[in-house]
């Protein structure tokens, strides 16, 4: 019996999790800090994976700056947009 290429589960790939995570982590931290320096008043990242557990990593330290970060998860847990705004927008 052939087992069908779209229903193969593939193992995740520890490096590529870690590449994509401190990359997302990096676009965050941008964010809060083009928007704390007043240069944008709001900024939407799309497509993270990690973004909810990053925001949750970053929410005291952008409301310290001024800043909300607001996920929109995807259906399934699948990740999310993350909305960076002033506190005041």
């Amino acid at each position: 019996m052939e087992r069908d290429p779209a229903h193969v589960t593939a193992t995740p790939d520890p490096e590529e999790t870690r590449r994509r995570l401190t990359s997302e982590v990096a676009e965050v931290e941008s964010a809060i800090a083009l928007v704390a320096s007043g240069a944008a008043s709001r900024i939407t990242l799309s497509g993270l994976k990690f973004g909810e557990e990053v925001a949750k990593r970053f929410r005291a330290d952008a409301q310290s700056k001024g800043v909300r970060l607001d996920p929109l998860p995807f259906p399934d847990d699948a990740g999310c947009d993350l909305i960076v705004r002033r506190t005041d927008e």
